[in-house]
């Protein structure tokens, strides 16, 4: 434990400390960046804007599991 100490309080142990808490806020930050990147993404059923979409659908047509490409199947297809 002594020699851990001693090298933490020398520079490269300070160079050591920094670099690891780069390395955690770096993975940090590509997670966040990941998860904002999913909110957009146009293949993701969950994104923000089919989101959006289905709740304004779901309001207008007091149907609470409306989405808005089955709704749109439903108008042109007739076989219902």
């Amino acid at each position: 434990m002594k020699k851990l100490l001693a090298f933490a309080d020398t520079k490269a142990g300070l160079v050591v400390a920094a670099a690891a808490v780069a390395a955690v806020a770096l993975y940090v930050a590509e997670k966040k960046v990941r998860d904002a990147g999913q909110a957009i993404n146009p293949l993701n059923d969950n994104n923000v804007f089919a989101s959006g979409v289905d709740a304004v659908g779901a309001k207008l047509t007091d149907n609470e599991r409306f989405k808005l490409g089955i709704w749109i199947y439903d108008v042109f297809h007739d076989d219902v």
